[in-house]
């Protein structure tokens, strides 16, 4: 019997879902999987659902169960009612056909540890996660399991975290709208990857009257079958129960190099990971049991997931599993270049090539195959301090945002950008010559100097510190879009500091809800990328936004770091307004951008990275000039990979998708906005690079001459002068040019 928190928490969903009528339902739906996997959906041909779990049961067993077992005469299945009236019917019907197969073809003593069980009738619990972008339906049927992957929840008997597989029931006859099964399957994939962390791949199959099809979750997309009739191939619909219930872990779609001792309680008590060097030395570490993966929730994408393990000499290490694009530069790579760069992440081992994403799937029969065909790697690193997220003073955050900035210019040095500047990234030192480590170089691109080679893309890092030309590639003409260069890491670091000082008091205390009323609009992570780029650059131009931004932040920052705010505000304001100003240069001339476009600024990389690092020494001579913080004690450190969040057991720890988007370069998804449920937001036509360039230069004018003959009050207030309205009414421009988009 389910518990009583698993009732209250079903029926609650179930409440909450039964608020939507059927079409607002399914349009939830659609957008979750338009979210989520984007254009990365394919059909299998018909070969591939045939050709799964050959091995798993010989022809003639198959052919002994069909004839003696009393399930399949005259050519069709004997539980299933003839006419389908009653869906609940069809799912116990279901449910007994599938236990029998079971059953059969497995030992005796290992029944128990692979049952369909009706998840309507036996409430399914879903944990609470902060992933705001699932829409919580229950399934019809689930494949309840046991084993080294597989815990109960702690409060029920039936979860995510304890199913191999899934079933969809419909009594429809009539061919099923297929975007509207993957959408349902989608969801609960989801739950399954967020809840069994060691998960590579998740496969469930919906059953429509009497055709069954079977659908494939990976990181690199999805891939769904064409419908076959059970009735008349009873031998792979066979084979794909013997599969969706296989009591091999690998063939579930797990990874078996990370199992799990399990409790009489159901619940995991300890664990070991194995992994292979490069020189064939197999090596097994112990999971540290109270501090849980880290996982991203995204079903596509590179389904980063740490684990914090223990050495046979007691040392703690992160072991980080991710997939990449298998034409993309290995972080791997990129780390072995700074073995020994101080205030960077250091590498331990790696395993290369794990598993391809390709071996999973059948060819597609689809026009164009948008699913990418990823791998997987595993880096063990030195395990560091928390996030800097986790302060508790203000020279403490001063310091380690320094050190970082340092350690990025020391990156460029050696011809790497980051390219995902966010505080989950920017990890305590575990010792006093390192006061803060930059992590997480699996976004970093080789460099050419100052410039990346490879466009700046609004679906690559983490949304809230995004540079304004990053945002801005939303809709620019691809004509226009810039190469990403150190300074949008740059603007990063800005919007980290910014982030902290608006969020957080200088002990470390998260403000209260209340005052985050109070928060500057960019912080207010929705809309499109266009709406979030209008927002920050309100936030760096508006004259009253430096009183506005005083104002929001916690009096304690006042006397350390305000001088610091507005100076590296104005820093990332006349960069941005420069880095505009040049978008276009050679247009006219050339009818194309000129390559050395933003040559006058990129020239001076050593003088920004000194004046940048001049104001941080700054402020924290004047804090320790003022005595503050003297006497603040600092946070023991808790060891961490690449996120922060609140320790589960056994349990993963979730990183809430607004902040992330995906690596197009990897995954290919359809663009990350921080949806809310029910919303989809698409990207716009640009127009042409002539008509961009008028628009541009149209709206520059206008907004110049309005500057010029009529300065607004709060201008006056503050005396500008005129080459600075100048200057803001060119910047301005693009903010009307933008809000035409969205608007």
């Amino acid at each position: 019997m389910p518990s009583t928190s698993s009732s209250s928490t079903s029926s609650s969903s179930a409440s909450s879902s039964s608020t939507y009528s059927n079409e607002e339902r399914e349009g939830l739906l659609r957008n979750l999987v338009t979210q989520e996997l984007g254009p990365a959906v394919s059909v299998s041909n018909g070969a591939w659902t045939s050709s799964l779990y050959v091995g798993l049961a010989s022809e003639s067993a198959i052919k002994r169960f069909l004839s003696h077992s009393g399930e399949y005469e005259h050519g069709r299945w004997t539980r299933l009612p003839k006419a389908l009236a009653r869906k609940s019917r069809l799912r116990q019907s279901l449910s007994e056909m599938i236990n029998s197969i079971i059953r059969y073809f497995s030992p005796k003593e290992t029944h128990a540890a692979r049952m369909a069980v009706d998840a309507q009738v036996n409430s399914i619990y879903r944990e609470p996660t902060r992933s705001s972008i699932i829409f919580s339906s229950s399934p019809d049927i689930v494949i309840k399991a046991s084993g080294p992957s597989f815990s109960a929840p702690k409060v029920a008997s039936l979860g995510f975290s304890n199913i191999a597989a899934c079933v969809g029931v419909s009594l429809k006859e009539a061919p099923t709208d297929e975007f509207a099964q993957v959408a349902a399957m989608a969801t609960h994939a989801k739950h399954i990857f967020i809840q069994q962390p060691n998960r590579n791949f998740v496969r469930s199959i919906a059953v429509t009257g009497r055709k069954v099809r079977l659908f494939h979750f990976d990181r690199s997309g999805t891939q769904y079958s064409p419908p076959f009739d059970i009735y008349e191939d009873p031998h792979a619909f066979i084979r794909l129960i013997l599969g969706l219930s296989s009591l091999d872990e690998r063939t579930l779609g797990l990874d078996d190099t990370i199992q799990w001792t399990i409790g009489p309680d159901g619940q995991k008590v300890a664990g070991t990971l194995k992994t292979v060097r490069p020189d064939s030395t197999v090596v097994f570490y112990d999971l540290v049991m109270d501090r849980g993966p880290f996982t991203r929730t995204s079903l596509c994408g590179r389904g980063t997931t740490c684990w914090v393990v223990r050495t046979a000499d007691g040392e703690e290490l992160i072991v980080k599993d991710y997939w990449v694009a298998e034409d993309r530069t290995s972080e791997v790579r990129l780390l072995d270049e700074v073995k020994g760069l101080p205030g960077v992440c250091q590498m331990v081992a790696y395993e290369d090539n794990r598993a391809q994403t390709k071996d999973f799937v059948g060819e597609s029969i689809t026009l164009e195959d948008n699913t990418l065909k990823n791998r997987t790697i595993r880096i063990i690193m030195k395990a560091y301090g928390p996030s800097v997220k986790r302060f508790s003073s203000a020279t403490q955050i001063l310091s380690a945002l320094r050190d970082a900035i340092a350690a990025h210019k020391a990156l460029l040095d050696r011809n790497i950008i980051h390219r995902d500047i966010s505080p989950n990234n920017i990890l305590f030192g575990s010792d006093e010559g390192n006061r803060s480590v930059l992590i997480d170089l699996d976004l970093a691109l080789k460099s050419l100097g100052p410039l990346s080679g490879t466009p700046v893309d609004f679906r690559t890092g983490t949304r809230t510190f995004q540079s304004l030309m990053v945002l801005r590639s939303y809709n620019l003409n691809p004509v226009f879009v810039p190469e990403y260069d150190y300074l949008d890491d740059i603007e990063a670091f800005f919007w980290v500091f910014a982030y902290i000082l608006f969020t957080y008091a200088p002990n470390g205390d998260r403000l209260p809800y209340d005052d985050h009323e109070k928060l500057p609009e960019w912080l207010r992570n929705d809309g499109s990328p266009c709406a979030i780029f209008a927002r920050e650059w309100t936030f760096l131009d508006a004259p009253s936004a430096a009183d506005e931004a005083q104002d929001a932040m916690h009096p304690g920052w006042k006397a350390t770091c305000c001088d610091l705010f507005l100076e590296f505000r104005e820093f990332v304001h006349e960069i941005s307004y420069e880095k505009q100003r040049l978008l276009y240069k050679g247009w006219k001339e050339l009818r194309k951008p000129a390559p050395d476009r933003f040559a006058s600024l990129l020239e001076k990389v050593d003088e920004h990275y000194a004046s940048l690092l001049g104001m941080f020494d700054a402020a924290l001579k004047k804090a320790a000039e003022a005595g503050v913080d003297e006497n603040k004690s600092i946070r023991p450190p808790a060891l961490r990979a690449s996120s922060d969040s609140p320790t589960h057991s056994s349990t993963s720890e979730y990183v809430e998708p607004e902040y992330t988007s995906a690596d197009t370069s990897a995954t290919s998804l359809h663009p990350s906005t921080t949806p809310t449920e029910g919303s989809v937001i698409l990207p716009g036509k640009p127009e042409t690079p002539a008509e961009q360039n008028a628009t541009f230069l149209r709206s520059s004018k206008r907004r110049y001459d309005e500057a010029e003959l009529d300065e607004s009050p709060v201008e006056s207030k503050r005396k500008c002068p005129p080459s600075r309205r100048a200057l803001r009414g060119v910047l301005g421009s693009v903010y009307e040019y933008c809000r035409g988009w969205f608007e």
